[in-house]
């Protein structure tokens, strides 16, 4: 069991290697990587703006709870290697730390502020996640951020 071990502190150690090799040479101060430092200040920037904030503590902890979730999921569709992140803000997480922790959480902190009704609520987050997949991601692909390996859209 050692053994099994030792080639996975080896393994992660080369990994880390090339995850910042890769960072430092094609990633940082690049196009992509701007954008991406774009969207990690700029959703936050209009919603403090735009935040109702006399329920600023329940839209907050709706928010966490969308970046939580988002999190875990991108986590777990790392892991399986269902998709990868060829540009990173920051190049220790395989996570896209700029949607799960900027994008997603305001656009959605925005929905929950302004769709009071669950029906309506409903039908905008209907919206929202059939634009996240079929508008955003196809763009995030064509810009080279986004990798599919086994994961399709429609799922």
């Amino acid at each position: 069991m050692l053994n099994n071990i030792s080639e996975m502190i080896e393994i992660k150690r080369k990994l880390k290697e090339l995850r910042n090799e890769h960072w430092l040479n094609e990633a940082f101060l690049s196009f992509n990587w701007c954008f991406l430092l774009l969207i990690t200040i700029l959703p936050w920037l209009i919603w403090w703006k735009f935040v109702d904030k006399k329920f600023l503590y329940r839209i907050i902890c709706y928010g966490a709870f969308v970046s939580i979730f988002s999190i875990l999921l991108d986590d777990i569709g790392s892991y399986y290697l269902l998709w990868i992140y060829q540009y990173q803000l920051v190049p220790i997480t395989p996570r896209l730390n700029p949607i799960d922790l900027s994008v997603m959480p305001v656009t959605y902190m925005f929905v929950y502020q302004y769709f009071k009704k669950w029906k309506t609520f409903a039908i905008a987050q209907t919206i929202l996640a059939f634009g996240a997949a079929f508008l955003c991601e196809p763009i995030f692909i064509w810009m080279d951020i986004y990798k599919p390996i086994n994961w399709k859209l429609t799922f």
